[in-house]
């Protein structure tokens, strides 16, 4: 038993406290879900409908799910990660949707996997991102003076800061 009533009324505030902090913190991290969720359903261009199908419950328990409204099963949340094709941690992220290096690298190696990717695909897959981001394999290839970036080859630049020759080449392999 505690000394006084003034004890027992601040312990009882203090566990109350405690208990509604512990709510919003739950109520919070339903809404970083429900957020997710919806921003990874639609990135995909799935309805809600597709959503409901995919994962084999209503059109009802996704919209009140995305909206914060409906906490799902570990079952559920296995279904929802399933049909968003992300592991079940990524609905759980803290800060947003931002993916760390090592899960996008995952998710190139699965893309290579599950296309079954040969080595010269892959190796024509990166060509593709080097040209898309004005990546270079080679620093020497990109150049600011308007001749091309190849080492002694002076011909004016096409593109990528490469001549038509060099950029053709790059582009080919």
């Amino acid at each position: 038993m505690l000394g006084s009533e003034s004890e027992e009324k601040r312990l009882e505030d203090g566990i109350q406290k405690v208990e509604v902090g512990n709510k919003q913190a739950v109520r919070q991290s339903l809404l970083g879900l429900a957020k997710r969720v919806r921003v990874l359903r639609e990135s995909m261009g799935i309805t809600q409908d597709e959503m409901a199908a995919r994962c084999g419950i209503t059109i009802g328990f996704v919209s009140l799910l995305e909206r914060g409204e409906r906490s799902p099963s570990y079952e559920t949340l296995w279904r929802i990660s399933k049909a968003l094709d992300v592991p079940i941690s990524e609905l759980f992220f803290e800060d947003g949707l931002e993916k760390s290096e090592a899960y996008a690298l995952d998710r190139l190696l699965r893309f290579a996997k599950m296309g079954e990717l040969t080595a010269e695909q892959v190796e024509r897959f990166i060509a593709v991102g080097h040209a898309m981001f004005g990546l270079y394999p080679d620093s020497h290839c990109k150049s600011d003076s308007g001749l091309c970036g190849f080492e002694g080859c002076g011909q004016k630049i096409l593109a990528r800061g490469l001549c038509a020759s060099h950029y053709h080449k790059l582009r080919r392999q």
